[in-house]
């Protein structure tokens, strides 16, 4: 397997920003806070689920491979097959998709959302829609039909 083309968007900035405050006020509370150890732990347990949180959603990434697509958070990725595509449009997630990350919009597409953008729409012969946010979807899209995928 080979990459044709790649994509990478990093999350919302005011995403970014409430996962560091966060983590930053849980390592306050648990160095400089008198609290029993128990307690302790759990804000140790519950900082890093926010760090892991933190680290799968920085980042969206969809690739195009001479097998398919690839797209996702972390480890949070879909794999689709390109004899499997039935069509790719441009759209935009808003209206559809509230709020960041894994969502479902109103049209029960599942969404991959990094910003509030444009992206792409991609539609499978067995009828599942998903939309991933991107920077440069013109270009993918480009690539998708140059390379024969739709």
């Amino acid at each position: 397997m080979y990459i044709i083309h790649e994509q990478r968007q990093k999350s919302s900035i005011s995403i970014i920003s409430i996962y560091l405050i966060l983590a930053i006020l849980l390592l306050i509370l648990i160095i400089f806070k008198e609290l029993p150890e128990m307690t302790k732990i759990i804000l140790g347990v519950v900082l890093l689920i926010d760090i892991l949180i933190f680290k799968f959603f920085y980042e969206l990434t969809f690739r195009i491979t001479n097998q398919g697509l690839e797209f996702g958070f972390g480890i949070f990725k879909n794999k689709v097959a390109r004899n499997n595509i039935e069509s790719v449009l441009i759209d935009s997630s808003k209206n559809n998709f509230f709020g960041y990350g894994i969502r479902f919009g109103k049209d029960k597409t599942m969404g991959f959302i990094a910003k509030s953008s444009k992206g792409l729409r991609v539609i499978f012969k067995d009828q599942r829609k998903f939309f991933i946010t991107m920077n440069n979807p013109e270009e993918a899209l480009d690539i998708l039909k140059q390379n024969k995928y739709i």
